[in-house]
This record gives structure tokens, C-alpha cells and sequence, in this order.
């Protein structure tokens, strides 16, 4: 006797471009990951998130539109200082503002896990020293990127070293050490990034003016 049971039919959930971009990065993301820069193709990525090739470069232009979208939004909004105040650190957390050598270990404790993402950095952040390359004016632009973003958080600073405003040539010359450090992961021998920061912080934030302050 046949079923007279109706079967509901399953509604498609559509996605808002945000939704579907955040989606493709999310799938982006985890193939560089498995698979390493080179093993990156437009169609694993299709077949992670349901999309024809037409579809997935609606939202993407090409593979490097996808490959700055990465660093821009997987790489760079990563583990932000918003994200350390949430992790309730007292680093993060003091009455007075946010200790800034805290955070950069934070950062670069949760880089070292993502030797991937660091590696796309790196070859694209070289690739766009080409004014040609779509990713040169992000490039260009990322030093004051970073200055802006550091600057919505309150740092606890040393009296001697004066006010925030005095500090952009330390933000410049900590994110310049952290890229070569990064480089030195992927040269034989390869180093710990944690090490090896530890080093640069004893020189960017000496003692004993930073001490009470780390």
C-alpha cells in the first residue's frame, strides 16, 4: 500500500552577499590550509560551497581578488585587539589600557598556528610590490591601516615614552619585525616565531622602561 506521507520540501536557505562572501573565505581559508597556497583552485572552493565558477567569481572577480580577500579579511581581522580584551587577560583587561607587548604576543602565538595564512601573506604581500597587481594599493595602504586600527584601542604606555600619537614609528617597526620573522619560518632551519619574537620584543620594548607594562 503506497505511503499517503508528504514529505516537506526542504527550503533553500539563501544567502546574503555578506553571507556567502564570509562563506567562500571561511571554505578559502581551510584549502590553503590543507592544501598550501599553490594547491588553491577556484573550483575546490566551488565544490566547498555549492557555487558554479560563473557564481563563485561574482563574488570574487579571479583567484587574486580571492587571494586578497583572504589576507584583507582571514589575515588581517584576525585576532584584532578587540579579540584580546575578550580573551579577559589582565594584560588586556588593566583599568588603565592594554598592555601593546601583550597583544603583539597574542598575535603572533595565534599566527604561529596558521603557517599557511602566513605563507599567503608573505607571497602575495611580494607579488604586490607590482603596480599592476590588483593587491598593490592594499599593500600600500596597509601601514595606515594598522596605525587606524590600533589606534581605537587604549594602550597602556610607559610615561617616558609620551602619549599614543608619538607612537607610530614603534607600531611601524613592530609589524616590520613581525613580517621578517615571519619570513624565517619557512627557511631552513625554520625557527619558532614565539622565540624568536621574544628576541625583538628585548629590543623594541626594553627594560627597564617597559617592564611594569608587558
Amino acid at each position: 500500500m503506497p505511503s499517503t506521507t508528504q514529505e516537506t520540501p526542504r527550503r533553500r536557505v539563501r544567502l546574503t552577499p555578506d553571507e556567502r562572501r564570509a562563506q567562500i573565505l571561511e571554505a578559502a581559508a581551510r584549502i590553503v590550509a590543507e592544501k598550501g597556497f599553490y594547491g588553491l583552485s577556484l573550483q575546490d572552493v566551488c565544490d566547498a560551497v555549492g557555487l558554479s565558477q560563473p557564481g563563485l567569481l561574482h563574488y570574487v572577480r579571479n583567484k587574486e581578488g580571492l587571494l586578497q580577500l583572504l589576507v584583507e579579511q582571514r589575515y588581517d581581522r584576525r585576532f584584532d585587539p578587540d579579540d584580546f580584551i575578550a580573551t579577559g587577560d589582565p594584560a588586556a583587561t588593566h583599568p588603565d589600557g592594554v598592555s601593546l607587548p601583550a597583544y603583539l604576543r597574542y598575535l603572533v602565538r595565534n599566527n604561529a598556528r596558521t603557517p599557511e595564512l602566513i605563507r599567503l601573506y608573505m607571497v602575495l604581500g611580494a607579488e604586490a610590490a607590482s603596480p599592476e597587481h590588483p593587491a598593490h594599493e592594499y599593500f600600500s595602504q596597509r601601514p595606515d591601516g594598522v596605525w587606524w586600527l590600533y589606534s581605537q584601542t587604549t594602550w597602556r604606555l610607559p610615561p617616558e615614552v609620551g602619549p599614543w600619537e608619538d607612537q607610530r614609528t614603534l607600531v611601524e617597526m613592530c609589524i616590520e619585525a613581525m613580517d621578517g620573522v615571519q619570513v624565517r619560518l619557512f627557511r631552513d632551519p625554520p625557527v619558532e616565531l614565539e622565540d624568536q619574537w621574544a628576541r625583538f620584543e628585548q629590543v623594541l620594548f626594553p627594560s627597564p622602561v617597559w617592564d611594569d607594562y608587558r
